[in-house]
């Protein structure tokens, strides 16, 4: 049986097309066999190369395709729960078949990135979400924190974290309740009480003690670049490191590329802003002196040769 699929995937296609495969293992319809010989990669194509030096596997982005396959069963997803890249790892949030099992075997997952992924979906299982609130990473936390899908017992033990990123991150969650909210009005920083106050769920006599924290509405003759800043620096009261990774969220383009430029921007944020899909924004990463060699040697694979580039040259440097 094995052989006859391979045979079947091999003709399929005339010479070695990545794009023919990748549409053979998103489609629901291909034989399980197919999808099984994929997923464990163990279908290299019709003509690999027999220079290289590394040994032939499937191609990483026919097993991405794979992991959004919704026939996948759970015995294929425990497969790819294994898979060596990252990025398939990711994609698995998003697969309807993942049972609590697979959930919890990507929350322990060695990558940080996967263990974010699985925290801000807001499918993942409470008792998945109440490992990940005591995950060894504040990132993870923040991710927990801020999921709709949290429970309220695990905001309560979030928002006594010591950490005030993760307790910012508890004040914005819409579904807190007024206790909770209450409790975070009176928190020593500044940033987690602005961040009650900002919170559509904050009752109006909470807010109405906070009120001098209240960002009034930009005028017409506010620039572009002002209103796509959620508040101005104030040296005195705020923390630069917390007002960069604010800004890195801002729905103005221009905010989030100066923002990944900046040397002083939070190392999570610039992770994060290297899996963008601007290639301007993977570029500023590239391009800040502040990214770590490993971001920077994964840029200098990327997909744009300007941010290759620069990668490339920081890295030299």
């Amino acid at each position: 049986m094995w052989d006859q699929t391979v045979d079947m995937l091999k003709s399929a296609f005339p010479g070695d097309h990545n794009d023919v495969l990748q549409s053979i293992a998103g489609n629901p319809r291909t034989p399980i066999e197919a999808l099984e010989i994929l997923a464990r990669r163990e279908f290299i194509g019709a003509t690999p190369d027999r220079h290289s030096i590394l040994p032939p596997t499937t191609d990483d982005s026919i097993v991405r395709s794979l992991a959004y396959n919704p026939s996948l069963t759970p015995q294929l997803l425990s497969i790819l729960v294994q898979d060596p890249c990252v990025e398939v790892r990711v994609c698995l949030v998003r697969h309807p078949n993942l049972t609590e099992a697979l959930w919890l075997r990507l929350a322990e997952d060695t990558e940080i990135s996967v263990r974010e992924a699985v925290a801000a979906a807001i499918n993942s299982p409470v008792r998945v979400l109440e490992l990940l609130a005591r995950d060894e990473q504040i990132e993870v936390q923040i991710k927990v924190a801020t999921n709709r899908n949290t429970p309220i017992t695990v905001l309560q033990l979030l928002a006594n974290n010591e950490n005030p990123s993760v307790r910012t991150a508890v004040a914005s969650n819409p579904q807190l309740p007024e206790t909770i909210l209450t409790q975070l009005a009176n928190d020593e920083k500044i940033e987690v009480r602005r961040a009650v106050v900002q919170n559509p769920n904050t009752p109006a006599p909470i807010r109405e003690t906070l009120r001098d924290l209240i960002v009034q509405p930009a005028t017409r003759q506010t620039s572009p670049t002002l209103r796509g800043l959620s508040r101005l620096y104030n040296p005195n009261t705020d923390d630069i490191t917390t007002i960069l990774a604010e800004y890195a969220s801002s729905e103005n383009a221009f905010v989030r590329f100066v923002t990944l430029l900046h040397p002083l921007t939070p190392s999570e944020v610039l992770t994060q802003g290297a899996q963008s899909a601007s290639w301007l924004e993977r570029y500023a990463v590239a391009d800040n002196p502040a990214t770590n060699n490993e971001l920077r040697q994964q840029l200098a694979q990327d997909s744009n040769r300007i941010v290759r580039a620069a990668a490339r040259v920081n890295t030299n440097s």
